[in-house]
Formats: structure tokens, C-alpha cells, sequence
């Protein structure tokens, strides 16, 4: 049974891939967070040295994401890990890498997205970062002929968040917080949202298969976030109301075509949004401090 390290364990997703791959993995799990090993710095990974090897799954799931602040700095730093990830791979040579990337790569576009489409980051520097650490790690994955994952996934939503980006996450906090759910617009653009148990029986399944190359993560299914808001209503045991707000940015629209994900990973069963919004609230709801 190969073991799995992952870097960047401590994040919402992080810690939901670690607590189900020790669940469901049979093997060795290790995680590590900025505070055991800060990637940062060229001489953190050589803790890893004594860890990887043939036998290993490095999954690098470390970033510095947007809500920590879209900047030239944490473009900076996100790439600055991942070339000091992909030295370790060069030296020390894993049985595959993982990279979890986003689909932030990907342009706005009428037409469904596949792993074909080709990618224009340029809209954020956290894009940016994330294109460019799949290339360095990449480049580092064939010079030492090391298979390479790399996963792209839509908006993640979920118990354990703590991003609140706009869309579930965010909803079910305002709607908590404030019996409101405040939308941009009418709330007509529409985007795909996968549920954080799915996001990890992905990622758990793909490595499992030994799948190779780029995969995005999505479940083919663009509801419009006035649509979320309303489902949310068959969810909450209260009234809210929907307000609107000016828009940020034009009508914008993103779907999704996973035929390749779905002949990887045959059979695979979403979970409804509706269900992902009940487990949503009743974690949010709970939590200390509430939302």
C-alpha cells in the first residue's frame, strides 16, 4: 500500500482529503501544514527527504488562496512553493504527484469546458499562481519521469469551509447569520458546485485508478445562484429574504463537460445540492460562534 503525504493538510480541503483518505486508504497518511513545513522557504522540504519515495503519493494541495488576498506576493509565494516542491520531486523521486489546482485557469465562455479547452489565467493573480504551479511541477514530474494528476476543480462547498466564497457557502452563512441571502444582480449566472465529500471521493478514486494528466473536478451541472438561493429555502428552518446587489462584474455563465472524469470513475454518485446544502447548514448552524 503506497503512502500518501499531502502538503497543505490543515485548509478545508486539505483537512477533509486527509480525514477521508485515512479512513479509506489502508495506508500511511501524512499531512503537513505552513506551521511544520513552510514551503516558502527552500529548505522546508527537506523533511521530506527521508519520507518520499518510490512508494509515495505527494499531493500538493498548499496555496495561499484568494481570500488570504489576490496579490503579486501571493502570486509570489504560491509559485515559490511549488518550485521548492518540484526540486524535492527532482531529487527525491515520488511514485506519482498530485497537484490540486482549479478550474481559475479556465476563461469565461459560453460553450462547456473540457480538459481541451485551453486555459487564460490571466484574470487573477491566485490563477496565475495556480497555472503556473502546475507547470513547474510538470516540468519537474518529466525530467524525472514521474506521473503527474492534476486536478481542476469548480467551487467546493461544504462543513468545514472557511473561504465563504460567494455561492453555498456564503448563502447558507448570510441566510444564518442575517436571515438574508444578499445575490449580485438577479442571480442569473450560473455556475457548477462540488459538495467536499464528492471533491474527495474523487480525488480518492482517481488515485486509486493510477490516473494520469489533467482532470477537471465538477459535477456537469450549472445551477444559477438564484436557483441555490431558493433551494436553500427547502433547507432552512426559518424565513429569509433574497436582496440584490449591484453587479461586480457582467453576466457571466461556466459549465462543465466531465466525460472524461465520468469514464474514469464509472458510476459515480453526486450528491444532490439540496443534500449538500442541509449537511451545509446543520455545520454552520452548530459550529461555535455559529456562522
Amino acid at each position: 500500500m503506497r503512502k500518501l503525504i499531502i502538503l497543505g493538510h490543515t485548509g478545508f480541503i486539505g483537512r477533509a482529503l486527509q480525514t477521508h483518505l485515512e479512513r479509506g486508504h489502508g495506508g500511511e497518511v501524512l499531512g503537513f501544514s505552513s506551521r511544520t513545513m513552510d514551503l516558502r522557504r527552500a529548505e522546508s522540504v527537506r523533511g521530506l527527504e527521508g519520507l518520499v519515495d518510490r512508494e509515495t503519493v505527494v499531493i500538493f494541495a498548499a496555496a495561499i488562496t484568494r481570500e488570504k488576498g489576490d496579490s503579486l506576493e501571493a502570486l509570489l509565494d504560491n509559485v515559490a512553493m511549488a518550485g521548492h516542491v518540484g526540486q524535492c520531486l527532482e531529487s527525491h523521486p515520488p511514485a506519482k504527484c498530485v497537484v490540486l489546482s482549479s478550474d481559475a485557469v479556465y476563461p469565461m465562455r459560453p460553450d462547456p469546458i473540457t480538459e481541451e479547452t485551453p486555459v487564460a489565467p490571466g484574470g487573477t493573480w491566485y490563477a496565475i499562481a495556480k497555472y503556473t504551479a502546475e507547470c513547474v511541477l510538470r516540468r519537474s514530474a518529466e525530467a524525472k519521469g514521474i506521473p503527474l494528476l492534476v486536478l481542476r476543480p469548480t467551487g467546493v462547498y461544504g462543513p468545514g469551509d472557511t473561504h465563504n466564497s460567494y455561492g453555498p457557502n456564503a448563502f447558507v452563512r448570510m441566510a444564518i447569520g442575517d436571515r438574508s441571502v444578499r445575490l449580485f444582480g438577479d442571480g442569473e449566472d450560473r455556475r457548477d458546485h462540488l459538495y467536499i465529500d464528492d471533491f474527495v471521493r474523487l480525488v480518492a478514486r482517481l488515485i486509486a485508478a493510477d490516473a494520469v494528466g489533467v482532470y477537471n473536478l465538477a459535477t456537469g451541472i450549472s445551477p444559477s445562484f438564484m436557483e441555490i438561493a431558493e433551494r436553500l429555502r427547502h433547507v432552512v428552518p426559518f424565513e429569509f429574504t433574497i436582496t440584490r446587489a449591484p453587479r461586480r462584474a457582467p453576466l457571466a455563465h461556466r459549465y462543465f463537460d466531465i466525460s472524461r472524469l465520468s469514464r474514469q470513475v464509472p458510476g459515480f454518485q453526486f450528491t444532490d445540492l439540496e443534500a449538500g446544502l442541509r449537511e451545509t447548514f446543520a455545520s454552520f448552524a452548530t459550529a461555535p460562534g455559529r456562522a
